[in-house]
């Protein structure tokens, strides 16, 4: 008679063991279909897509060089389908793998094509504008 009890009780505890690991399955496939389903707009401008995430065409850097060194680079940022005109920007020139230093551009004329004029801290040579360097500009309106 104790033997039997003991099945009993013994499957019970398998059942409830089942029960857990099915509903634990379910939880991860209904949180997996949560978060798959949490997609951004490619027209939102926003930096969660694997497109350009800015929401702006930038175009024509042009570096002034005087004496061989630039104080100076204007860029044009046209605005993509939804987005507002640029009104600020921001331009990053490094060495590839250095410290981003970001200089605030001034929106010289409105709309769209936006013109850009942005003035350096520290003039750039024209081998640092050449040669193994990384350059970003942000734009947003």
């Amino acid at each position: 008679m104790r033997i039997g009890k003991r099945s009993f009780a013994s499957r019970k505890r398998k059942i409830a063991g089942l029960c857990a690991f099915v509903l634990a399955g379910l939880l991860a496939v209904g949180a997996y279909a949560f978060t798959a389903s949490n997609t951004q707009a490619e027209e939102s401008g926003a930096g969660a897509n694997t497109a350009v995430v800015s929401g702006y065409k930038t175009t024509n850097l042009h570096f002034t060089l005087t004496g061989g060194t630039a104080t100076t680079a204007e860029f044009k940022a046209e605005a993509t389908a939804g987005e507002a005109d640029a009104k600020e920007a921001e331009i990053n020139v490094m060495k590839t793998g250095g410290t981003p230093v970001w200089t605030h551009c001034v929106l010289t004329t409105p709309g769209s094509p936006a013109l850009f004029t942005c003035t350096f801290a520290a003039p750039l040579t024209k081998t640092e504008i050449e040669e193994d360097v990384v350059q970003e500009t942000i734009v947003t309106s």
